[in-house]
C-alpha cells in the first residue's frame, strides 16, 4: 500500500522538499504532496494534510511566523500533543522561532552534507506502513562484532541511499563476509520493508530459487535459472526490501543493479560476473576456538556440524543430539559465548557454525551424527506428510540427509529420497523434487538396483513430460505417481 504524505514548506524551501519527496517516494513507498504556497505559514496550512497518512513540516525563517504565538501554533500543538492521527513530523532547515515542544517527537534536523536525516525520515515513514508483526528475517546482533566502519559505510551508501547491488568478496573462508552482511542487515533493517536472507552454500540453483520463490513469489521450475532469478528479483523490487544471498557460489547470474525498489547484497568467495559493485573484505583477526569439554555441549556441537553450513534450526541439532530443551538452551548459550556457534536471527532460532568451528569439525569423525541426521530428517518428512504446510526451514537438509544415508543405509536413503520428492512435488517445488529423484536414480544405477532406478525414471518421465526410458507411454496408463504418498 502506498502512503500519502502531506509536506508543507515555503517557496524558498522547495528544493529541499523535492529532495525529501524523491527519497520517500522511492525508499519509503510514499506519494508526497508538496504545498509550498506563500500565502500562509506552515503553522496555518498544515491542516490541508488531515486526510493524509502523515504530515511533514519544513521549518525555516521563511516558513514560520516571526514570533512564537499560541494563536499561530495552538491547533497544531493540540493535534500533535494529543497523538491524534495523522502523525506530524517536523524538519528544522534553519534556526527559527518555533514551539520547542515540537522537538519531543518526530523531529529532524536537516544537514545537506550528510544522508542521516533522509535515512531517519525514511525509517519514520516505513514505520507507518501496516507491516507484518514478524519480518521474514530479523538479524541477530553478534556480540563480538566490531570495526568494519568503512565497509559498513560503503554498504549504507550503496544499498540504503539508493536501490543497488553489492558483493562482499574474499576467497578465503573465515574472513568475516557473512558476519559483516549480518551486521549491516541488522543496522539497516528499519530502512527496508523486509529483509530476505537466503543461505546458498553448496545448494543447487533449483534449491536456492525455490526458497526465494517461497519468499517473494514466482516459479522456480524454469529451464533457465538466470531468467527465473531475474523475474523473482523484479517481483521483489515492487517493494523496498533487502535481499541477501549468503555464500553465493555462482548458482545463477547476478545483475549489476536490481530493478525497482529492492537492494541486493551477496557474500561470495569470487566476484560474480555482470559488473556488480564489490566491497573487498579484509580477513578478520584469527580465532582459535577451543572445542567444548562438557559432554552436553560437545554433543550439541557435533550435531550442529552435520547441519546446513549456512544456517539451520537449532531444534534440528537438538533432536540429533537427543537433548532436552533445558539442556539444549544452556548448551547453545555456552557455544555462542565460546565462538563455536553464531546466532543468525534475533531469537536465536537459527544458528550456524562459524568457519573456524567448521574447520575444527572437519577433523572430527561424525559418522554417528550424520546417520542420526538422516534418520531425524526422515522423521520430519513423515510428520510433514500429515501437514498441509511445508516447513521451509528443513528443505536445505533433505539432499544432504539422502547423501549421508546413501553411505551407510541404502534402505534409509531410498525412504528419504522417495518421501522428500513426493513432499516437494506436492508443494509445487518441482525442480527440487526432480533433483532428489535424479540423485536417487544415479545412486541406484551405481548400486545396480534397477527396480529403484526404473521407479525414478518413471516418475521423472511424468514430471518432465518425456517418454519413459525412451519408450512411448501406453494408452490408458493414467498419471498417478507411484511415489506420491498421501
Amino acid at each position: 500500500m502506498i502512503l500519502e504524505i502531506f509536506l508543507c514548506c515555503s517557496p524558498a524551501d522547495r528544493p529541499v522538499a523535492d529532495i525529501i519527496a524523491a527519497r520517500l517516494s522511492h525508499g519509503a513507498e510514499a506519494i508526497v504532496t508538496v504545498d509550498d504556497g506563500a500565502a500562509e505559514s506552515v503553522a496555518s496550512k498544515w491542516e490541508g494534510g488531515l486526510s493524509s497518512a502523515a504530515i511533514l513540516l519544513l521549518l525555516s525563517p521563511d516558513s514560520v511566523p516571526p514570533r512564537v504565538s499560541r494563536d499561530h501554533w495552538g491547533d497544531l500543538l493540540d493535534h500533535a500533543g494529543g497523538n491524534t492521527q495523522p502523525p506530524v513530523a517536523t524538519v528544522l532547515l534553519k534556526d527559527c522561532g518555533y514551539p520547542r515542544i515540537l522537538d519531543r517527537k518526530n523531529f529532524f534536523r536537516w544537514n545537506a552534507n550528510t544522508p542521516e536525516v533522509l535515512r531517519d525520515l525514511e525509517r519514520w515513514v516505513l514505520q507507518l506502513h501496516q507491516l507484518p508483526a514478524e519480518r521474514t528475517f530479523t538479524p541477530a546482533r553478534l556480540f563480538w562484532f566490531e570495526g568494519r566502519e568503512q565497509e559498513l559505510s560503503d554498504l549504507w551508501e550503496a544499498l540504503v541511499d539508493r536501490s543497488g547491488a553489492a558483493a562482499l568478496v574474499n576467497p578465503a573462508p573465515a574472513s568475516g563476509k557473512t558476519s559483516l552482511a549480518q551486521e549491516f542487515a541488522r543496522q539497516a533493517a528499519a530502512n527496508f520493508r523486509d529483509v530476505i536472507w537466503i543461505g546458498c552454500g553448496p545448494r543447487s540453483a533449483a534449491s536456492v530459487l525455490a526458497e526465494l520463490a517461497g519468499r517473494v513469489g514466482g516459479s522456480d521450475f524454469s529451464p533457465d535459472p538466470n531468467q527465473a532469478f531475474a523475474e523473482m528479483l523484479e517481483t521483489a523490487g515492487r517493494h523496498r526490501v533487502l535481499l541477501v544471498l549468503d555464500d553465493f557460489r555462482d548458482q545463477f547470474a547476478i545483475p549489476s543493479a536490481p530493478p525497482g525498489r529492492a537492494s541486493l547484497l551477496v557474500t561470495t568467495r569470487s566476484k560474480p560476473a555482470g559488473g556488480i559493485a564489490t566491497v573487498r573484505v579484509e580477513a578478520a583477526g584469527t580465532v582459535s576456538p577451543t572445542l567444548p569439554e562438557e559432554e552436553v555441549d560437545h554433543g550439541l556441537w557435533r550435531a550442529c556440524a552435520v547441519c546446513n553450513p549456512t544456517g539451520f534450526p537449532i531444534d534440528l541439532a537438538v533432536r540429533i543430539a537427543n537433548l532436552s530443551q533445558k539442556e539444549a538452551s544452556a548448551a547453545c548459550s555456552r557455544l555462542i559465548a565460546q565462538r563455536l556457534l553464531d546466532p543468525c536471527d534475533a531469537a536465536a532460532r537459527f544458528v550456524r557454525l562459524n568457519a573456524h568451528s567448521m574447520a575444527a569439525a572437519g577433523e572430527v569423525a561424525l559418522t554417528r551424527e550424520r546417520l542420526q541426521h538422516a534418520q531425524t530428517i526422515l522423521e520430519i518428512i513423515k510428520q510433514a506428510g500429515n501437514s498441509p504446510d511445508l516447513n521451509q526451514d528443513y528443505v536445505p537438509e533433505l539432499l544432504p540427509a539422502f547423501q549421508y544415508a546413501n553411505e551407510a543405509n541404502w534402505q534409509l536413503a531410498c525412504n528419504i529420497a522417495k518421501r522428500a520428492a513426493a513432499l516437494l512435488r506436492r508443494h509445487h517445488r518441482v525442480a527440487e523434487a526432480v533433483e532428489m529423484l535424479v540423485a536417487l536414480r544415479d545412486a541406484a544405477d551405481g548400486r545396480a538396483d534397477w527396480q529403484i532406478s526404473d521407479e525414478c525414471a518413471w516418475e521423472l518421465s511424468w514430471i518432465r513430460g518425456v517418454p519413459y526410458r525412451g519408450a512411448p507411454r501406453l494408452a490408458g496408463t493414467g498419471n498417478q505417481l507411484s511415489l506420491d504418498f498421501s
